[in-house]
């Protein structure tokens, strides 16, 4: 029975430690995955707020999505993966870990916007929902002007 448990616990280490040894080109690829999400459900609310009828579900949906993955910012950029250490195409400036705590400050901002968004989105109030969308527009934008490259 202790051999099991020693084995058990073996291979729980391993796959942690398989976690952990994801490459710096893996975390880049993951962060545009979440950030492709994001920018997706903020499309879905722009294009439907465009319509005569804007679609709530979708507003709602977006927002929870948006709402979501927008707290989680900060861990997509681990030490290592700036625009100087992968291969792969990043957006991402170097200021984001040179000013890393002006950016966290950045990405408060923008996770309590998004919660400020969904708050609107769940009350179906389009005119409150019209306003923080804005909001939380000004916070993507001002991140993307200091730590996003505009070619990428």
């Amino acid at each position: 029975m202790r051999s099991i448990k020693l084995l058990l616990s073996g291979l729980v280490l391993a796959g942690a430690v398989a976690v952990h040894a994801a490459t710096p080109d893996d975390a880049v690829n993951a962060r545009k995955q979440n950030f492709k999400q994001i920018g997706g459900a903020a499309k879905a609310v722009g294009d439907t707020l465009k319509t005569p009828a804007p679609d709530l579900a979708t507003i709602k949906k977006s927002a929870a999505t948006i709402a979501g993955l927008a707290p989680k910012v900060p861990g997509w950029f681990p030490a290592g993966t700036g625009p100087d250490k992968v291969s792969v195409k990043t957006g991402a400036k170097a200021e984001i870990w040179s000013d890393n705590a002006g950016f966290k400050l950045a990405a408060a901002n923008f996770a309590k916007a998004a919660g400020e968004f969904k708050v609107a989105a769940d009350s179906g109030n389009l005119d409150a929902i019209k306003a923080k969308m804005g909001a939380l527009g000004g916070t993507c934008k001002g991140c993307h002007e200091k730590y996003r490259n505009k070619d990428s």
